[in-house]
């Protein structure tokens, strides 16, 4: 379980990522330089600090392997996030995404403390459970992806239908669009390997299935198939799609709670 100085410092991270989206969110109604430096700062600080945690952690319980535990798990999957803004950010592509993956950072990171404190959940060291609990948490990482640019299709599709400008900050819908896709595509994948390693190593240990979980799986797992054949069908397309991936995304985070506080722990 975290001491009380990695909590600390976890919350310093949270605080670090949020003032960081302000910042960020900021600019939209006056875009300085100043704003644009405070929320890089607050953002290189709130990743330096949640990796700081990462390191403390690892040297309490005397082990360096990735997602170790639930607050591990949790930790890394905003750290992942967090370098994925910084790259979007240097390249300048979708100036904005940050606005909506900061959020999620700041809820994960949340997450970590409050089910960190509650119960130190090591995970199963087994082969399907490793590949599971890997394709499981990088699935949901890239359906935080899909859910933020879709939040941002819809934002930007909101302000054309107004009439309103989306000046620099909003990317084309069709970029938007094809991030959206690609995204679900790369979640999809991992999330179907980590279905099928999650029924197979529950079978193989004998234990009862996890109704909760195991329904909120599934209907992420059909959401995201909508959305993934949402080019062959017109009537998923655009802005339905958005909607649908954001959608999936709040049903894989009930999921992930589900199995925090599911018999057994997934």
């Amino acid at each position: 379980m975290p001491n009380n100085g990695q909590i600390g410092l976890l919350i310093g991270a949270v605080v670090m990522f949020a003032l960081a989206g302000v910042m960020s969110f900021s600019r939209l109604w006056k875009d300085t330089n100043a704003a644009r430096l405070a929320s890089k700062v607050c953002l290189y600080w709130g990743l330096l600090a949640a990796i700081g945690v990462l390191v403390w952690h690892g040297s309490t319980r005397g082990g360096w392997m990735p997602i170790g535990d639930n607050f591990d798990a949790l930790i890394w999957l905003g750290v992942l996030l967090a370098f994925f803004v910084i790259y979007v950010q240097r390249t300048g592509s979708l100036k904005a995404l940050d606005w909506f993956i900061l959020p999620v950072v700041v809820l994960l990171l949340i997450c970590a403390a409050v089910f960190g404190r509650v119960e130190y959940q090591q995970y199963v060291n087994q082969a399907w459970m490793n590949i599971h609990l890997f394709s499981c948490f990088a699935g949901a990482a890239g359906f935080a992806v899909a859910a933020a640019s879709g939040a941002m299709y819809v934002l930007a599709s909101a302000r054309l239908r107004n009439k309103q400008a989306s000046g620099n900050y909003l990317a084309s819908l069709e970029r938007l669009e094809h991030l959206t896709m690609t995204a679900v595509t790369l979640g999809f994948a991992l999330l179907t390997i980590g279905i099928i390693t999650g029924l197979i190593g529950l079978i193989g240990q004998g234990k009862p299935t996890q109704p909760a979980k195991v329904i909120l799986a599934g209907g992420v797992w059909v959401i995201y198939a909508i959305v993934l054949h949402a080019p062959i069908n017109p009537v998923f397309r655009g802005r339905r799609a958005a909607l649908l991936s954001v959608v999936g995304f709040v049903l894989m985070v009930a999921a992930l709670v589900a199995a925090q506080f599911s018999p057994g722990g997934r």
